[in-house]
């Protein structure tokens, strides 16, 4: 399909924008999760989960539209055109936006019912599945921002692709599960050191 060269600027600067808000919003989110894990949850915190959450979700929608709109123009939906990187893309893409409603049905209605008490206080079990869904949005966004900016992915083959996307999300999955369970084994060692002091002192 041919589009004229002004609009289809525009989709791809519409694109890479509505990219860039949501990977913005989503690593501001975990940097200021991962900062005040330690804290309790408040009311005030889940209200503003719920609106990047909202403001993820609209992205998403945006990506969707815009992506499909420029596959089509590049390839006519035709399946023999989809180079292995477009293929990634598509999935990455998937991947995420399944993420995303995991987000809502599941880490939102958990921060609920933990409502006063801390992250690290939260049920390893729940917790785990929770830092995996981070972890599963953390490679989805840093992915695609590396195929977008790699000249050397862009014509890189499934045997290139394929290795380093498992390998990078199997380390964004351990670094994950050992950041929070280092977080929590020191809230630990505090606590043990407060009653020490405070047994100390009586």
């Amino acid at each position: 399909m041919v589009l004229d060269p002004i609009l289809l600027d525009m989709l791809r600067i519409s694109h890479l924008t509505l990219f860039a808000a949501g990977m913005g919003t989503c690593l501001f989110h975990d940097f200021l999760t991962f900062r005040s894990m330690a804290d309790p949850i408040t009311k005030s915190e889940i209200t503003s989960i719920e609106t990047l959450h909202n403001w993820i979700r609209f992205a998403f929608a945006g990506l969707w539209v815009t992506g499909l709109i420029l596959i089509y123009v590049r390839t006519s939906f035709d399946l023999v055109n989809f180079s292995p990187k477009l293929w990634t893309k598509v999935s990455l893409m998937a991947l995420m936006s399944g993420n995303a409603v995991l987000i809502g049905l599941y880490v939102l209605p958990m921060l609920r019912r933990n409502l006063g008490r801390s992250m690290l206080e939260i049920a390893p079990k729940e917790m785990c599945i929770a830092t995996t869904i981070a972890a599963a949005s953390l490679f989805g966004w840093s992915s695609g921002m590396m195929l977008g900016a790699s000249t050397y992915l862009k014509t890189a083959p499934w045997e290139v692709l394929l290795p380093a996307a498992a390998g990078w999300f199997i380390l964004c999955t351990i670094g994950g599960q050992v950041g929070v369970m280092f977080m929590r084994a020191r809230m630990q060692a505090n606590g043990e050191r407060e009653d020490q002091m405070t047994f100390d002192l009586g």
